[in-house]
């Protein structure tokens, strides 16, 4: 009976009403009854998911999947404050269910993973495909919105404006990006005008990826319109990373190998998405005021960029774990396991590139790698000057941290130097002591 009953009530789930009061007043100031009622949802949707599944039909499970994501975002906002890790693990909680207004919900990253299909053991070049349609949606979706409020016929978080100036800027800027997935994935379907209302329309439509990117992953804290800017670039940058990231993972293995051919066509490959993520920090960098992040500034809590998993594993894949980010790492329960790869059996790719042969194959493999690390070096310099340029000085960054000083600190880590040769590997400290209750998990997973 408990099963039917909340199988019912989850299915029978006004998405409509959930994203337009959300976008009505800003997901901060959510209806505490609907945010409540969604808490609970989650809940009980986690428990007949583990323990009833075999009762729901393949549709049922994955709409039911589907709402668990977006319930658990609400269910972690609808404790502000936060928890502090030992509060976590007291109620049997793990690293990943860590409660706040942290990077993960305000992203509404995990419904992001879920259309990467990181959220499973994919194939590098199906995550990269995933990534690319990503953009591509993401991309034309924004330039869309944009347009119509340049034309004033927006409706939603149209607070605080920029320029027409910046507009017109804005919608080049995402012709652009949307011109660098030409060739490699086709036009997308089309997202609903305006948000359905049931879990079908997202999960089992061929219109679902466009109607969760459309509607249901940007829900901005306040109806100021830049913070849409600021998530639809998280959005961009996840997507990117994600694609780089499975990218160079591959590689590695094929350089164990001694495929030198392969390993090549993968570093090219992610170097082609590494440039696409430039591009899209860039729109916010040029069209975005800084009056305009310090309004919704606040709004983003605790959420902060060292929480984003696949970023700092980026990081340690391609360089190792950079002893300046130990302790950073560490506070961010979600990902304090990447920290496990701080040993001396760990090899990143600046160490696996040594062993390269010099013969022309080898070549091929270091010029993808050159090429990779320019397009990282640049948009890691861009992050940095954003921070100088929307964090005040005294300021610290979000999440906590010392903001740009923290980002000068390890932003010039390449693996080339000047001259083209491999720098030195970074020398391993102390190990950071990390709590029992911190677990490894695959970089695919369906935790993500």
């Amino acid at each position: 009976m408990r099963t039917t009953a909340t199988l019912r009530a989850v299915l029978d789930f006004d998405l409509t009403d959930y994203i337009g009061n959300a976008r009505a007043v800003g997901r901060d100031l959510l209806d505490p009854a609907l945010r409540a009622w969604m808490a609970q949802a989650y809940e009980d949707t986690a428990v007949l998911l583990a323990l009833d599944r075999d009762r729901l039909s393949r549709s049922e499970y994955t709409m039911l999947r589907f709402a668990e994501l977006v319930f658990q975002a609400e269910w972690k906002l609808a404790l502000p404050g936060g928890e502090a890790p030992q509060e976590v693990a007291s109620r049997g909680g793990g690293p990943l269910d860590r409660r706040g207004k942290r990077y993960q919900p305000y992203g509404n990253v995990r419904l992001l993973n879920h259309l990467l299909g990181t959220s499973s053991h994919a194939p590098d070049g199906a995550v990269e495909r995933a990534c690319w349609q990503t953009i591509r949606t993401t991309a034309e979706s924004w330039r869309a919105y944009e347009q119509r409020t340049l034309e004033g016929t927006e409706k939603w978080a149209q607070d605080a404006l920029p320029s027409d100036r910046q507009l017109t800027e804005r919608i080049a800027r995402l012709g652009s990006l949307v011109s660098l997935t030409a060739g490699r994935t086709p036009a997308p379907r089309p997202a609903a005008p305006e948000p359905p209302r049931h879990w079908r329309d997202y999960t089992l439509s061929p219109h679902g990826p466009a109607n969760v990117l459309e509607h249901l992953a940007v829900l901005p804290q306040t109806t100021q319109h830049d913070e849409v800017t600021f998530l639809r670039v998280i959005h961009l940058v996840e997507a990117t990373t994600w694609g780089v990231l499975a990218r160079v993972m591959s590689a590695a293995e094929w350089l164990r190998g001694g495929r030198w051919e392969y390993a090549a066509e993968c570093l090219g490959r992610a170097a082609d998405l590494a440039a696409a993520q430039t591009e899209a920090l860039l729109v916010m960098r040029r069209t975005m005021p800084v009056e305009h992040f310090q309004g919704f500034r606040e709004a983003t809590g605790d959420a902060s960029a060292v929480q984003a998993f696949p970023t700092q594993l980026l990081h340690i894949h391609l360089l190792g774990v950079h002893p300046e980010k130990t302790g950073a790492l560490a506070e961010a329960t979600e990902n304090a396991y990447v920290l496990m790869h701080q040993n001396p059996d760990f090899e990143p790719l600046r160490e696996l590139l040594r062993w390269v042969p010099a013969e022309e194959a080898g070549r091929r493999v270091l010029d993808a790698a050159h090429r990779l690390d320019q397009e990282l070096f640049a948009w890691r310099k861009i992050h940095f000057g954003v921070a100088l340029r929307y964090l005040p000085t005294e300021s610290t960054g979000s999440g906590g941290t010392s903001g740009a000083p923290y980002l000068r600190s390890f932003y010039q880590d390449r693996l080339f130097d000047e001259d083209r040769s491999l720098l030195p590997q970074h020398r391993f400290g102390p190990s950071t002591a990390l709590s029992p209750w911190i677990r490894s998990r695959p970089a695919l997973s369906p935790f993500n």
